[in-house]
This record gives C-alpha cells, structure tokens and sequence, in this order.
C-alpha cells in the first residue's frame, strides 16, 4: 500500500492531484483545511490537505499529453445562489420603558399550537388506520394471486369498466384496481341508488379513495439543539446522492439550519466527486467514513449541526454481503431515519422485490424519484400498498433543490387518476 498526501488550494484541485498522481482507484483515508503560514508565521492562505493511497500492484496512471492537465467539471445546479445573509446588527434609540406587555396574543399563540399538537396526534391515528388497511390489501392480493385472476371486472358498470382500465393503463397493479372500483361502487350505491355511478361522481370519490389509502411521513424533523441524521439507502442508479444534495440545499439555503454530509460510499476518488462537488457549492462540510469508528467520530464531531446526511453506496439489492456490511454500519446508530430511495422508472415487478430485499436496513419511509422520466405512475400506489411504508418526498427532476416535493396524499391522487380538465377535485 502506498500513502501520500497532499496539498492543493481547493478540495477540487486535491483531488484532480490525486487522480493524476494516484489514479481512480486511488483510496481517501482523510482531508483537512490546514493554514499555510508565510514569513514571520504570518497566516497567507487556507490549504486543503488529502492523504490518499493505493495498492502496491495498482498502475501509475500515465503523464498527461503535451503537458496539458486533465480537467474534471460538473455543473453547479446552485449556480448565481449566494453565501448565508450575515446577520443584521440593530441600533435601537433610547427610549421611554415599554408599557406592560400584553399576554393576550401569546395565549392564543399558545392555543394554536395546543391544536396543531393534536391535529399531528390525530393524524399519527389515521395514519395507523391506513396501514391496517394495507394489510388487508395485501392479504387480498396474495389470495387472489393463488387463486388467479377474478372476472369481477366484467361485472362493473361502464363508468367503473372505464375508470378500471385507465388504472391498469398507469400500471396500477389489477388486483388495487379491481378493489378500487368495487369499494367505490358500493360507497356509491349506498349513497344514491344505481343512478348515483355516473362517470364524474365515481372518478372524483375513487380520488378521495387514493388519497385515504396513501399513508405520507411529515418532512426530517429539524430541532434546534438537536442533531438529526438521516441515511438514504437503495439500488445504483436511483438518485440517492442528487436527493441528498436536495435536502441539503432546502435545509442550508431556505431553512438557514447547518447540515454536515457523511458518505460511506466506495471510497473511490471518483465515488466521492459528485458530493464534493455539492458540498463545495453549498458551503457545507463532508466526512468519508471507511470504518464504524469512522462513522461514529464523524457524527461525534458534527452534533452541533442541526442536519446530518448520509449518503449511502449503490448496489444490486441481491448482492446481500454488501447489504449485511451496510446493516452492520447502520446498526449502530439507532437514532437515524432511513429512508429508501425507488426509482419511478423502475418495472412494477421489480419495484415490489427491491423494497423487500432492503427491508434488513430497516427503512421507516420511501422516497420515489425520477417522476420526470416515466408516463405511468401506478407502480407508486402498488408498492405503498405492498410495503405499507409511509411516503415522505418525491423527486421530480434534476434542478437542487427546487425538484423535490413533500409528499402528499393528493399529490399521489393526482398522479394515479388525474382529474379532467376543467372538472374540480
């Protein structure tokens, strides 16, 4: 094994230094911001300091030609977005004494927040009514899945024969679609009789429908003088690293709170790059953790951050030693909030399996990205039912960090059945 460290002016320029001594199987074993200091001890410049290594047998990358340098770039979504406002200082005139202050707005402050305390306790309560609900979905689903497909649908009337071929048209799983229509059939029939199952009522109810059986997470709950750490796992390809940069971006520019990124990543030099990039653009600091000490003395110096990320290494979910060794680093700290991280892209089959095979990490909510790239959003409401997890964010682009969206109920509604135009939810 061969060490070596250096120095360069930035973060980037260390690690190009890096690539071009070392090459990209190059290993990070730790940076840092050093002062150089220049005649009589006087302080000149902040130097970032990365000592790497690699292995005896790895090749020395070749000299660059005609003595040119290689460059590594990567476009700044954060680009024209400032440094955090320094705060104002207030000159306030001598004045008279304030009058006694009056506790009357205070008290009905104290009252909203009383009823906003339990509007969540409710909520947490419908909540668990949902993924009851869920359960017996499932039950149903694995039944009719040995037994075969129903003709049940055949039996449905026109409007509720359209409103099912649409669901299965966005790739809602047939056996949801089938219960859909049948629950809003007989909610219908219990209102008004058989004319009440007219095509627009039954869309609109079935909407109510989605809504009541998509169970959402409130956003990372961020304390001051607190520290969250929240990791996001799941397969290559999914979007965890953007997704973080999004939530780094929120949390750092609009909630103006201090977040620290941690990677557990390959530790390849190029595995590192797209988060260094981000935390470099944001402002925010970033730990490589190779090891669990590594990880426990990265969130040991970052508890006076209000937001820790972790971001975690992409892989085949059937790749279960890698999925052990995660597990292993995640066990240790039973204070994070996992969420997984779901393509929307991804084959309704296939959707289902991977939450499943990631289910030994742990994850308490789902994320699904790239809604940008698919026409068909069912797979979403088939895998909430299928895994009963609730749903917290949702990624609709690249853009950091205007392209993740809190998820909501009718957002998903609005996804699974949109509305016509010109017609009111």
């Amino acid at each position: 094994m061969r060490v070596k460290t250096f120095e360069a002016a930035s973060m980037q320029e260390a690690l190009n230094i890096v690539k071009r001594e070392m090459g990209e199987e190059a290993f990070i074993l730790s940076t840092r911001t050093k002062q150089k200091k220049g005649a009589l001890g006087m302080v000149e410049e902040a130097m970032i300091e990365v000592t790497a290594a690699m292995d005896e047998n790895a090749p020395v990358p070749a000299p660059p030609r005609n003595g040119t340098q290689p460059t590594y770039s990567l476009r700044q979504p954060l680009a024209g977005r400032g440094a955090e406002p320094q705060p104002r200082q207030e000159v306030r005139p001598a004045q008279a004494p304030p009058p006694p202050m009056d506790l009357q707005p205070l008290r009905r402050e104290l009252l909203e927040i009383k009823g906003a305390v339990e509007a969540l306790k409710e909520q947490e309560s419908r909540n668990t009514a949902i993924l009851h609900e869920l359960d017996q979905m499932k039950a149903l689903l694995n039944r009719i899945q040995k037994q075969g497909m129903p003709s049940a649908q055949l039996h449905l009337p026109a409007s509720l024969l359209e409103l099912y071929g649409g669901l299965v048209a966005n790739d809602v799983d047939p056996m949801i679609a089938l219960r859909l229509c049948e629950y809003t059939q007989r909610a219908l029939l219990d209102q008004g009789g058989e004319e009440a199952v007219d095509s627009e009522k039954a869309r609109l109810f079935m909407r109510r429908v989605i809504a009541d059986f998509i169970p959402v997470a409130s956003p990372i709950q961020l304390d001051p003088g607190k520290t969250r750490v929240a990791a996001l796992v799941g397969p290559t390809g999914v979007g965890k690293t953007t997704t973080i940069a999004k939530l780094a971006a929120y949390a750092k520019l609009e909630l103006k709170q201090r977040v620290a990124l941690v990677t557990l990543d390959t530790f390849r030099v190029a595995a590192v790059d797209q988060l260094q990039q981000y935390a470099e653009i944001l402002k925010v600091p970033i730990h490589v953790a190779l090891t669990i000490e590594d990880l426990r003395s990265a969130l040991r110096f970052y508890q006076d951050r209000t937001l820790v990320l972790i971001d975690t290494p992409g892989h085949s979910p059937k790749d279960t030693e890698v999925l052990g060794q995660l597990r292993h680093l995640l066990d240790e700290l039973p204070e994070v909030e996992t969420h997984l991280v779901l393509s929307a892209t991804t084959k309704p089959r296939d959707m289902a399996d991977i939450a499943q095979r990631f289910e030994p990490l742990k994850p308490g909510r789902l994320i699904f990205t790239k809604l940008d790239e698919t026409s068909t959003y069912g797979p979403i409401l088939s895998t909430l039912v299928r895994v009963k997890k609730p749903l917290s964010y949702l990624g609709t682009g690249q853009e950091v960090p205007q392209d993740l969206e809190l998820a909501t109920s009718r957002r998903v509604a609005d996804l699974i059945l949109p509305v016509p135009q010109g017609v009111g939810a």
